[in-house]
């Protein structure tokens, strides 16, 4: 059978580990919902959950902006799914972290550091699958005359604090020797990064893809001064479960079967990139499709990697790295957010499900 979807809106609101009770508060009162169908089968994932998931089963999905929405409803990698999914869209990883708090959601996805943060804010939330970009997805961007990382000490850069693109920022100013106290951080939301930089409210800023064409587009001598792939370690995107739904045998199945499906949707993305770049960027961002196309140009999927270590020790840098810079008051372990016995399920899934690209 199809599954039923279900979508709801969170306004945006800056997060603060300090503000998370006010946050959660927010979320319930904003929260609304909508009910969606399944959508065409063109991709499916090559092993299914060998636990029988009873019907009724529900996973609630803190999404961004849409993004594991549209690529599972474009590919169909939802239809056949035992159970049903309730999309709920957030602007930010923090903001997730606050559906989490909020006990909305039983799974969610994330940049780096909203993750840690997850794990500072005591949220009971564990790794169940992690991805890296193909291509650059984050660029820290300066205005013209400005060529390098170290020209940046003393000068005004943009990024949100809390989010993967502060995490971002402080290791591409850790490449040139700087720390985030060597720089004015101009902290604004996601969607205003590409604005302050146009504006001259800052002279770089982490923008996303989008931003950087767009600024590229009237400032043609712009500089990209770092992405993803110039700094290290690497910055890896994760999918974060509820311990309480990893204990839920149902929902536990379900999550199993939902990350192969994602999988299965990405593969799909893949072989049909102008397809899904012009349903996505296009017509649900409304970008033209001159921009749709140079972002196709530079990449725009992901390879799900194995959690063996390596992305714990790359999250442990990133939180070093905001207590020397001051950024957070003291330093504190990320081991809590990975689970031996989760990564190893999650391991399984990615071997039995292979990528293409």
């Amino acid at each position: 059978m199809n599954p039923t979807t279900q979508k709801s809106n969170v306004f945006t609101v800056l997060f603060s580990r300090s503000t998370l009770v006010s946050l959660t508060a927010a979320f319930l009162l904003l929260s609304s919902f909508v009910w969606l169908s399944g959508s065409r089968a063109e991709a499916s994932p090559t092993k299914k959950t060998a636990i029988k998931i009873p019907a009724g089963t529900v996973l609630n999905i803190g999404d961004q902006q849409q993004l594991l929405e549209n690529e599972l409803q474009d590919s169909g990698a939802l239809r056949g799914a035992p159970y049903k999914v309730n999309f709920v869209e957030f602007a930010s990883g923090p903001l997730v972290d606050a559906g989490f708090a909020a006990h909305q959601i039983d799974v969610g996805f994330m940049g780096d550091l909203p993750a840690s943060l997850a794990i500072k804010s005591g949220l009971p939330v564990k790794a169940t699958a992690a991805f890296l970009p193909i291509g650059a997805s984050e660029f820290l961007l300066a205005k013209p005359g400005i060529t390098s990382i170290a020209q940046l000490k003393g000068q005004t850069v943009a990024f949100t604090t809390g989010t993967a693109e502060q995490a971002f920022a402080l290791r591409a100013l850790a490449s040139a020797g700087l720390s985030q106290k060597d720089v004015t951080q101009v902290n604004v939301s996601l969607e205003q990064l590409g604005t302050v930089l146009q504006s001259g409210a800052a002279v770089a800023s982490v923008v996303s893809i989008e931003q950087k064409v767009e600024y590229q587009q009237t400032n043609p001598g712009a500089v990209v001064l770092a992405t993803q792939q110039t700094v290290k370690p690497a910055s890896y995107d994760y999918l974060l479960a509820t311990t309480a739904a990893l204990k839920s045998k149902a929902k536990s199945a379900a999550i199993d079967d939902f990350i192969a499906r994602l999988i299965a949707a990405e593969n799909w993305v893949k072989t049909h990139e102008s397809t899904y770049v012009t349903d996505y960027y296009v017509n649900l961002d409304h970008l033209t499709p001159a921009v749709a196309q140079l972002i196709l140009q530079a990449g725009g999927t992901d390879t799900y990697v194995p959690l063996n270590g390596l992305e714990e020790n790359a999250l442990q840098n990133v939180v070093d790295l905001l207590a020397n810079a001051g950024a957070i008051p003291t330093g504190y372990s990320v081991a809590p957010l990975f689970d031996k016995s989760v990564s190893a399920r999650y391991n399984a899934i990615l071997k039995a499900n292979p990528q293409r690209g």
